[in-house]
């Protein structure tokens, strides 16, 4: 029970991490316990995937689409 609730408030929505071994969230202490609760983005810390990186790369459309339905999702 206790590993249960502690688990739930490290990563409370159950995210999995897509980054790199070598990202600053899996590489160091402190970005395992809080990436899930202070978003990177707000510090100007960015994450690493490579993978995703080259595929923003050759599809540069369909990113710039899927960058615009979020803004709209977010808008409401």
């Amino acid at each position: 029970m206790a590993h249960t609730l502690l688990h739930r408030l490290h990563n409370p929505h159950g995210r999995e991490c897509a980054c790199d071994p070598d990202c600053w969230c899996r590489r160091t202490s402190i970005g395992r316990a809080v990436k899930w609760w202070f978003p990177a983005r707000y510090f100007g810390i960015h994450h690493k995937n490579t993978a995703l990186a080259e595929w923003k790369r050759n599809h540069p459309d369909l990113a710039a689409e899927w960058k615009r339905e979020r803004a709209e999702d977010a808008d409401g």
